[in-house]
Formats: C-alpha cells, sequence, structure tokens
C-alpha cells in the first residue's frame, strides 16, 4: 500500500486563515515618530507589507506613539493608550499577492483588448446594417 494512504489522515487546514506578523509593544521603542506598517519594516521589526500587522502586549512601553496597524490584543491597546499613545486599524485590508500575480495581470490585460475589439466589432456591424437600409 503506498506511504501516502498508510499515514494517518488529522486534522483541518483552513484556507481563510490570516497569518499576521506580530510585533510586540516593547519593540515599537525602535520606530521613531509614529507606527505604521512601513516604519515597521524600515525598522526591521517585519519582513514584508504583503502581510498584516499585529501588535501583542508583551513587554512595556513608555513613550506615548501613534499606532495604525491592522490588528491589536487587548493588552497591547491598553498599554498604548495607558502609555498617553493612540491606537488605530486602517480601513484598507492586506490583500495577499501570490508570486504569480503579474501573470495574473498580464492574462487580464488581453481581456480588456478583446472588449474594445467587440465593441468596435458592433459600432462597425452598426454602420454595415444602416449602409444596406
Amino acid at each position: 500500500m503506498p506511504l501516502h494512504r498508510r499515514i494517518p489522515k488529522r486534522g483541518f487546514t483552513n484556507i481563510n486563515r490570516v497569518e499576521y506578523q506580530v510585533v510586540n509593544v516593547s519593540q515599537l521603542a525602535k520606530v521613531d515618530g509614529d507606527v505604521d506598517p512601513v516604519s515597521l519594516l524600515e525598522a526591521g521589526l517585519i519582513s514584508t507589507l504583503r502581510r498584516p500587522v499585529k501588535v501583542l502586549g508583551d513587554g512595556e512601553i513608555s513613550v506615548a506613539k501613534a499606532v495604525t496597524v491592522h490588528a491589536f490584543s487587548r493588552s497591547a491597546q491598553a498599554k498604548i493608550e495607558a502609555a498617553g499613545g493612540s491606537v488605530t486599524v486602517p480601513d484598507v485590508e492586506v490583500v495577499a499577492v501570490e508570486e504569480s500575480a503579474p501573470v495574473a495581470k498580464a492574462a487580464e490585460a488581453p481581456a480588456v483588448e478583446e472588449t474594445a475589439t467587440d465593441e468596435e466589432a458592433a459600432s462597425e456591424d452598426e454602420g454595415s446594417d444602416e449602409e444596406q437600409a
């Protein structure tokens, strides 16, 4: 019997799971000025802007900072606000872009051109109908 059939199958993989990049409250002191995903990337605390960022409440913060990231733990939110800072969540959702995204964009471009040619063909057909009448 093949190996993949002999090994027990267990669990469930949620395909809609959101994997956050985590930053602790104590690490926010490394960022100069206001904290947002771009400043966290420049400080080296996150690796990419393609995944959402979540601030966790490990550690302490003594400086008031305006923090704008995608998610907060309750303890992180309480610590930031206790230090005199503000917490905001951006309205824009992070869209996971896969490596095949440029190919998908290239595939969309001909579809737009095809609709343009369909419109031109329709206008040409209308013109020929008028000429025949």
